[in-house]
């Protein structure tokens, strides 16, 4: 439909006669358009109210609107000052998630010489081993520096630059840390000095005897441990002590390890050197390299054979002081005399309750853990058994029925892992069955508790004879 032009004047120009204008589109057409999309937009609204009464005849259009209202956007409260704000509208703390650990990666000799492009085919079977051993020490001693450097840098310097403990404190805990680190510098530049253009080292027996004396800082270290170790539990306690441990092993510098995994893990390699050089001795055909790596593994045993024994001097110091006793009965005279301890650990008896066990040089002492003015201590159970009255059997799995008396009758009740401590003669106490954890315990526990009887025999034979 042409729509009329509307003219922009109300005369005739030329004969003076007014003129009416009708728009067609908007005084006719858009009116009746208008009506009856109004008319139409009625019938919708009578629609969706009769719909809205139909579902609930009760309410009306006006609580409708309302309710349509509240479930599309929900009331959420104006919080015209922060500070006045009640402490349930604000969500609490969470930490943020753990940083995933970074993974050491493993490397070998020969993943070595792949990135180098060098040619490994020539060498022998038994050379390869060689290279393969020695390589095994050099990498070992780059993973150890890096954990020292972490618990020096990370650990020790920011606990005391945030005053989180004392010098004296620290020193406990970590020891002769700051020393450690120069030995383990010293042989990796002897290890890399020796080491040929093409990748290969052909002697290292020299340099290792000269370099394992060094290693008797570590007897101090190791024994220091056991102060350090109970230090460290205690000072857990305290909540910003705890936190920042807590941050350290979630960061992935840590791979996940506690502060004590970390200074033990240098114990670990320590007591390791002994095996690594019998690693590279079993492989090395040069004879003069031999006889220098047989006596670096020599030496190295007497450093370890002398940790162990300082250790266990430390550990029974510390471990007498927190014995406690319910009777005065149990006080016995070879606790005060004994001066090594050679096995502890955690095994249940025939009823199923949890023992600590400590077997000195000269006693065997059965105790339960308890707490006493918030520290951990052992409650002697029993009577101790001396060493000289001492009788260890070894039980069959199976021999034995373990539980208490309820579940002493059930089919399922299995046993294995088991041996019995007794007196010589009964009439001076009880006698215990014990089961360890696993095979590998339970044979530690005979090979330390046979010994333990056998050398006290021989010192009595030997006071005997003198």
């Amino acid at each position: 439909m042409d729509t009329l032009v509307l003219s922009s004047f109300s005369t005739c120009m030329n004969c003076g006669i007014s003129i009416h204008v009708t728009d067609v589109d908007n005084d006719y057409i858009w009116s009746k358009q208008t009506e009856l999309q109004k008319k139409s937009r009625r019938k919708s609204l009578l629609r969706v109210s009769s719909l809205a009464n139909l579902l609930s005849p009760k309410a009306t259009r006006k609580e409708t609107f309302k309710r349509t209202l509240s479930f599309k956007v929900p009331n959420v409260p104006k919080l015209t000052n922060v500070t006045n704000t009640p402490r349930n509208t604000i969500s609490p703390y969470k930490a943020p998630p753990p940083s995933p650990g970074r993974c050491r990666l493993s490397r070998t000799w020969s993943d070595m010489m792949n990135e180098d492009g060098s040619m490994i085919s020539s060498l022998s079977h038994q050379d390869i081993k060689l290279q393969e051993a020695i390589y095994e020490l050099y990498q070992g001693e780059l993973d150890l520096l890096q954990d020292l450097n972490t618990v020096k840098n990370t650990y020790k310097d920011s606990m005391q630059k945030l005053h989180l403990m004392t010098d004296g404190e620290l020193e406990q805990i970590f020891g002769p840390i700051d020393d450690l680190m120069p030995i383990h510098e010293d042989l990796v530049n002897r290890m890399k000095n020796q080491r040929l253009p093409d990748g290969t080292t052909q002697e290292i027996g020299v340099q290792l005897k000269e370099w394992i004396p060094s290693l008797k800082i570590y007897v101090s270290f190791c024994a220091n441990q056991v102060f350090g170790k109970a230090l460290l539990d205690e000072k857990k306690n305290d909540p910003a002590v705890d936190d920042f441990l807590q941050r350290c092993q979630d960061s992935p510098f840590s791979r996940k390890l506690d502060l004590w995994g970390l200074l033990d893990g240098a114990r670990g390699r320590f007591m390791k050197y002994p095996l690594l050089l019998k690693s590279i001795h079993k492989y090395s055909t040069d004879w003069d390299d031999n006889e220098e790596l047989s006596e670096a593994i020599n030496m190295a045993e007497d450093i370890v054979a002398n940790a162990d024994k300082k250790t266990g001097e430390a550990k029974c110091i510390y471990y007498r002081s927190r014995i406690t006793y319910l009777y005065d009965e149990q006080k016995h005279a070879d606790i005060e005399k004994a001066s090594s301890l050679l096995c502890n650990g955690t095994l249940k008896n025939n009823k199923g309750s949890k023992l600590q066990l400590f077997l000195f040089d000269t006693i065997l002492v059965l105790t339960r853990l308890v707490t006493q003015n918030g520290q951990q201590m052992f409650q002697v159970y029993r009577d101790p058994i001396s060493a000289t009255d001492l009788t260890v059997e070894d039980l069959k799995d199976g021999e034995v029925k373990m539980g208490s008396f309820r579940t002493a009758f059930g089919s399922s009740q299995t046993s294995k892992n088991l041996f019995r401590v007794s007196f010589r003669d009964s009439s001076k106490g009880q006698s215990h069955t014990l089961m360890s954890n696993d095979e590998h315990d339970k044979r530690q526990w005979l090979t330390s508790l046979r010994q333990a009887v056998t050398d006290c025999q021989r010192q009595i034979e030997k006071s005997a004879a003198d």
